[in-house]
């Protein structure tokens, strides 16, 4: 699948600066963005890109660049009535836009659908009539763009909502989401205790303003104040926001363990020259902080 190959360039601009030419290159060959001009990074931001040029040759993601606390995120949550765009639609959309913990603005919208499953109904409480006179999918998709931005897009169980909203842009003609992306869920297990990360039970642990369960604004609402809550608890070292998606991820699963003795005896040497490069890295965390951040206002000046 050649978005495998986008994903593949987008991890590698989120460590370091890519050049111009090999980006325009890659983007071009990808089936997914036909029709796009890559050569355009203004039209790729409206996707949700969020490139930043270093210079004129070089560019970077502006979430390598940007520090937490300048951030905006935009915490989603969708209602459906599937469980995938072949299967049903999105009913009702609630999002909230957020900086250094602070909300920016809000987005809610019913959404058309010609019916509604019983059981949706009654998970819910949307009912078909209520939705009798809500604007189409289209109208509140093209909206929700402008919304949305480039803005990191961050919900709880990020897969479906950010999946089942990029279909959705797809099908009604408005091409791919290209935002980064941050769970909840996961930043959740890194960050607080709880026996369970649902929704609802976070909510009641941390005993977070409830609204309507199962309505998107405020499960959006929710999964916004666990997000504050997790932001209170993290490493002193993060301070990107592309750091901070780096840390969210779930971490890979361990290798099993080695029981012969030789190859045991050459983990060891290797552990140790690690640990040295760890004790380097340390050092280097307080010029990597400032790279970052004359990085940033270069490309700002760039942008």
């Amino acid at each position: 699948m050649s978005l495998r190959r986008f994903d593949t360039l987008v991890r590698r601009m989120a460590r370091s600066e890519v050049a111009l030419s090999t980006f325009e290159l890659i983007l071009s060959e990808i089936e997914e963005l036909e029709g796009v001009d890559v050569t355009d990074l203004e039209q790729l931001r409206v996707l949700g890109l969020p490139v930043a040029k270093i210079s004129e040759k070089y560019l970077t993601l502006n979430t390598r660049l940007t520090s937490l606390e300048d951030q905006v995120f935009c915490i989603v949550d969708i209602e459906t009535s599937g469980n995938d765009v072949e299967n049903g639609q999105i009913i009702e959309i609630g999002a909230l836009l957020v900086k250094n913990g602070e909300e920016l603005d809000r987005f809610e919208s019913l959404v058309y659908a010609k019916e509604v499953p019983d059981a949706i109904t009654e998970l819910t409480g949307i009912k078909q009539e209520d939705l009798q006179n809500a604007p189409s999918l289209a109208s509140v998709l093209e909206k929700f763009r402008l919304f949305l931005k480039d803005y990191i897009f961050v919900a709880h169980n990020v897969k479906f909502d950010y999946n089942f909203i990029n279909d959705s842009f797809i099908q009604c003609g408005f091409g791919q989401m290209l935002n980064r992306r941050l769970c909840t869920i996961d930043l959740a297990r890194k960050t607080l205790k709880s026996e369970r990360y649902g929704l609802e039970h976070l909510r009641e642990s941390l005993g977070l303003e409830k609204g309507d369960l199962h309505r998107a604004f405020w499960d959006a609402y929710n999964a916004k104040e666990i997000f504050n809550k997790c932001l209170e608890d993290l490493p002193y070292e993060l301070y990107t926001s592309e750091e901070l998606i780096e840390f969210s991820n779930p971490n890979p699963k361990k290798r099993k363990k080695i029981t012969d003795k030789k190859t045991s005896d050459k983990n060891s040497t290797k552990d140790k020259k690690i640990s040295d490069k760890k004790t380097s890295r340390a050092k280097d965390d307080k010029n990597k902080r400032r790279r970052n951040r004359r990085n940033h206002k270069r490309a700002k000046e760039n942008a």
